[in-house]
């Protein structure tokens, strides 16, 4: 269709668009990668504007009244992009190549407006801006350019390189929808090479699962290699939605997580978190031996200070195995500066049954209080019904997991991108300045919706949680309370204290004092008798 043809087209159909400038010659056949190849001489010519329409009388020989009537105006159209020389393209293309990105994103986007879509290097032109926008720190700029590239189909050699380009943003906070979901979920897999095919059939198989269809996901599952990380995570993915259908975990299951945080095809956040569910699987059984050794597999960076909530399930693991001595020194780790802010209502729970479990009991009544003392605020806006998003802490746990913190990381993506975007104005030119500011209001619109649905469900699940662990604790209070006024029985004694394990030549034992270190965190016991009573018959 010629642009003269469009523009009439349009202009019966009540739009109002930019018409693109007319037909360019290129100079034939793709662009080689690299060196830059030559740009194609695009010629424009202005296309005619459609003249306004006068509007007629309603009824034939009607006339309005002369106070009414007034001149006949049309709306100016939106002016035309100017002509550009097709040397500016070359002239970009060496700017980026020189690695001054900063030069090659303007003219670049001046081209593509002047440019049609049928011309050989247009997907070339978007690709190149795409690379500039993401080597200037503008990464979901560059991404829409990549994901249109995908979409659009035009150049199919330019689509492996754009889809490469994608598929390493994906490592970072991204829009899921855009790249995960209408990019890879959406793509014809025929024409991709191995390795991004195989990341596009695990992404749509994701999609298959999301919506119940296992069958179809194991269809795309299955055409991935053994020995690509993609497998692996397929597998993973594949577990935990079988882990949802079942009541009662077999050990089989288990075998296949275990056998996952082993494999050195994921990552070691994967690996860590297979590692978890072996834990909790074996926990729920009442295995705790096998889910301390589960915990043990978990592997972080030296030095780091570890997850708060590993460490209280480890806690509440060596509770239940009697280890109340090590149960207590892992809730002063969790006292360290690291976790203050975390919300771990449990933790508290769990000190006082110690407490209570060694006859300590004020110092049980304490730890029980400390939760209602330390969650009043949060207590009170539960009860009152305010809204839970308000509540730091709530809002603070929500934003700590799971796709709230996916969402919360991508709505700070853009927050940072939006400012980086104003360093460009001068060197970017009014059109693409203006073009990424409305880009980034708009996407920044979407994420923060997005933000806030996820915000308003994870909040209600960390107010369950709050709830329950107060419950809890006032039910604590008042058997510590009964325990408190209890008679003795006459013959009672003191319960033998358990034989504790001797300190060894490398063993160090000191009084603490309130001082971590985070080397020392994953080793604290402590070292408390029991004032438990033992009746005699």
């Amino acid at each position: 269709m010629t642009p003269r043809s469009l523009i009439a087209a349009l202009a019966s159909a009540a739009l109002v668009v930019s018409p693109a400038a007319a037909s360019a010659q290129s100079g034939g056949g793709s662009l080689p990668m690299p060196p830059p190849p030559p740009g194609a001489k695009a010629g424009a010519t202005k296309p005619a504007t459609p003249a306004p329409a006068t509007a007629a009388p309603a009824t034939p020989g009607a006339e309005a009244p002369a106070s009414d009537k007034k001149p006949a105006t049309a709306e100016a159209p939106p002016p035309l992009p100017q002509k550009v020389d097709p040397a500016v393209f070359d002239k970009a293309l060496q700017d980026y190549f020189d690695g001054d990105a900063r030069a090659a994103a303007g003219p670049l986007y001046a081209w593509l407006l002047a440019a049609p879509k049928t011309d050989d290097n247009y997907a070339w032109g978007q690709y190149f801006l795409a690379k500039s926008l993401i080597d200037l720190g503008l990464t979901h700029a560059g991404a829409s350019y990549l994901a249109r590239i995908a979409r659009e189909r035009s150049n199919p050699n330019v689509i492996p390189r754009a889809l490469d380009a994608l598929k390493q943003l994906t490592d970072r906070p991204h829009d899921d929808v855009m790249i995960d979901e209408q990019v890879f979920g959406a793509l014809d897999l025929g024409f991709l090479p191995e390795e991004t095919g195989a990341y596009a059939h695990y992404q749509q198989g994701l999609v298959d699962l999301r919506v119940g269809n296992e069958r179809w996901a194991n269809t795309h599952f299955a055409k991935l290699s053994e020995t690509s990380a993609e497998a692996s995570h397929a597998k993973f993915a594949m577990l935990v939605t079988r882990l949802k259908q079942v009541k009662e975990p077999s050990e089989e299951l288990i075998a296949d997580f275990l056998g996952l945080s082993k494999d050195e095809k994921l990552t070691r956040e994967a690996r860590n978190e297979a590692a978890l569910a072996v834990a909790r699987l074996r926990y729920e059984r009442k295995d705790f031996t096998g889910a301390l050794e589960a915990y043990n597999l978990v592997k972080l960076p030296e030095l780091d200070p570890g997850r708060a909530s590993i460490y209280l399930e480890e806690a509440w693991t060596r509770y239940k195995l009697g280890e109340l001595r090590a149960s207590l020194g892992i809730l002063t780790t969790l006292d360290a500066p690291s976790f203050r802010d975390e919300f771990l209502p449990d933790k508290y729970l769990l000190r006082a049954l110690i407490y209570r479990d060694l006859c300590h009991y004020l110092p049980a009544k304490r730890a029980a209080k400390e939760l209602t003392r330390r969650f009043a605020d949060s207590l009170e806006a539960v009860r009152n019904r305010d809204d839970l998003t308000q509540d730091l802490r709530l809002r603070r746990a929500a934003n700590s997991h799971g796709g709230t913190m996916r969402a919360s990381r991508f709505v700070e993506t853009l927050d940072l991108e939006g400012e980086r975007l104003g360093r460009y104005a001068g060197s970017f030119g009014d059109r693409l300045f203006t073009h990424l500011t409305k880009l980034y209001d708009l996407s920044r619109a979407e994420a923060v919706r997005v933000y806030d649905a996820r915000l308003a469900d994870a909040v209600r699940h960390e107010a369950d949680t709050l709830l329950r662990a107060a419950e809890q604790v006032r039910l604590m209070e008042y058997e510590v309370g009964l325990k408190l006024y209890e008679r003795v029985k006459k013959g009672a004694k003191i319960v033998a204290p358990e034989d504790e394990q001797l300190l060894t030549p490398d063993s160090v034992a000191f009084r603490f004092n309130g001082e971590y270190w985070n080397d020392e965190l994953k080793s604290y016991r402590v070292s408390i008798e029991s004032r438990c009573i033992e009746e005699t018959p």
